[in-house]
């Protein structure tokens, strides 16, 4: 389940810097210092290392740590000639380095709005922002631009992210909080309906604004209809095959990336979400039948 998702990014990285060189430089500045905030902000080892090396030398941990991570955008602003650029990066570092750090959850706005109840997307939200957040960034810049392919290009590996976050070890007593089969089911249906809508609402707009047409509008449409199968599809997966360490880690890892090559083929040939539709059914009829067993 990893390799993919590194693959994947390693592909959107190459074609970001590529974007970012078309496009002004304070956009890659503002994302430099995005992520270095994110970093900063998001650790959760810094009481442990305040309370070993003390502040001073935690300090010059975070220094030089830092600037190992801002290498690659030193050597990018140096090859765009950008001199002011090039100074932000020192200058942010130490400012970074002499404020407090941890204690911080990033969120998007959007994941406020989550169903209650639904705390597996809760989860995925959690693990996933600070991957997610600079996708965002790169769908807003392929927005700019007007890039459609950079743009379905985030907004696939965004769904996959979240996908895969769902991924977890399922247990039978969860089944108590539902009064019948027929109740589970149709929750984690209307979950992954609205919690598509509020997670992936940015997206979806970058998707409209990138080219404002019917038929940009209608592949918006169909992200939105097929990111939701989905993930009805992988909360189904996830509760036939019991999750990770049931044993059968193998076997969930190809369904998993099944399930996504009909979702990026859904996108690529619309018709076929037929094909999403008929999945979904056949996994809620196994996970309705597995569910009586316990009634």
């Amino acid at each position: 389940m990893v390799i993919p998702a590194i693959v994947l990014f390693l592909f959107l990285g190459t074609l970001l810097v590529i974007r970012l060189v078309s496009v002004p430089i304070y956009y890659s500045v503002l994302l430099y210092v995005f992520l270095l905030l994110a970093r900063h902000f998001m650790r959760d080892d810094s009481a442990f290392l305040y309370s070993i090396f003390g502040v001073k030398h935690t300090r010059i941990l975070f220094l030089v740590e830092y600037m190992l991570l801002s290498i690659p955008f030193l050597c990018f602003f140096l090859q765009r000639d950008e001199l002011w650029a090039v100074a932000i990066v020192p200058l942010s570092l130490v400012l970074v380095c002499l404020v407090p750090c941890g204690g911080l959850s990033l969120c998007l706005p959007t994941f406020l709005c989550l169903a209650s109840g639904s705390y597996e997307y809760h989860r995925a939200g959690r693990l996933t922002m600070f991957l997610l957040l600079p996708l965002l960034a790169g769908g807003v810049i392929g927005a700019y631009i007007g890039n459609r392919n950079l743009v379905v290009g985030v907004c696939m590996i965004a769904a996959s992210v979240i996908s895969m976050s769902l991924m977890r070890e399922w247990h039978v007593e969860y089944l108590f909080n539902y009064k019948s089969a027929s109740r589970f089911l149709k929750l984690k249906l209307l979950f992954a309906l609205r919690n598509t809508c509020v997670i992936f609402l940015p997206f979806i707009a970058c998707l409209i604004l990138v080219d404002f047409n019917l038929p940009q509008l209608f592949l918006a449409a169909s992200y939105y209809l097929s990111t939701s199968l989905l993930l009805f599809q992988v909360e189904m997966l996830c509760f036939l095959s019991g999750g990770t360490n049931s044993g059968n880690d193998i076997i969930s890892m190809l369904a998993y990336m099944v399930l996504n090559a009909v979702f990026y083929l859904s996108l690529m040939i619309p018709p076929t979400m037929s094909v999403s539709m008929i999945i979904s059914g056949v996994l809620a009829y196994y996970a309705y039948s597995e569910i009586k067993k316990y009634e």
